[in-house]
């Protein structure tokens, strides 16, 4: 029990300063069109590097997670287009708001299925989740990569309370690795230039 604790007290931890460090203004990228241009690709390069992630691993031995995953992928594809779109068409950024939009749900649907299947302790998930909710509002509600780097980091914290020696540990570790190569893939496109061959779309899982 002090084990498990240990971890979701690191978790909580862990989100809080995430989730500072996402409400602070990103480094542009030097050819971006405008804050909302570098947001919204800063959101992309979190969502494409999670989802290849879980691609990955949902696909070499956890098909039950796959229709989720395709749903989320689909939604990636479709904000993708529509970001590709407003780059040549910037009076178009409401499309790619609400495609941002739908992303994060699907991504959210996704996670809350591997935790589902993880069996995380609930009273950790709503803990988690209620933290976040405070922090988020002090932030506002601004375009920033906040909400999809919010709810990858929700999941790796209640990810974290699972026991690494328990039956449920290859899901927890799953959703702890798609949250760091979010993260890598975030600090490594940093302040450069930005560049859609990064961020293609992913192919569903057959």
């Amino acid at each position: 029990m002090l084990h498990k604790t240990k971890f979701y007290l690191l978790g909580l931890a862990g989100l809080s300063i995430v989730l500072s460090t996402a409400c602070k203004t990103q480094p542009d990228h030097p050819n971006q069109l405008n804050a909302f241009d570098g947001a919204t690709y800063n959101s992309l390069t979190l969502a494409h590097a999670a989802l290849s992630s879980f691609r990955d691993q949902i696909s070499s031995g956890l098909p039950q997670y796959a229709p989720a995953f395709n749903e989320a992928a689909t939604a990636y594809e479709d904000a993708f287009s529509a970001y590709a779109t407003y780059r040549s068409q910037p009076q178009q950024n409401l499309v790619v708001v609400s495609a941002i939009t739908e992303l994060t749900r699907t991504l959210l649907n996704l996670e809350n299925g591997l935790i589902s299947g993880a069996h995380a302790d609930s009273q950790a998930v709503a803990s988690v989740r209620g933290k976040a909710l405070r922090l988020r509002s002090r932030a506002g509600r601004n375009i920033t990569i906040s909400d999809i780097l919010t709810e990858l980091e929700i999941a790796a914290s209640v990810a974290e309370t699972i026991p690494a020696t328990g039956p449920y540990s290859k899901i927890a570790s799953m959703v702890i690795e798609a949250t760091n190569q979010a993260l890598a893939a975030q600090e490594a496109a940093a302040g450069q230039p930005i560049d859609l061959s990064t961020i293609q779309p992913l192919p569903p899982i057959q």
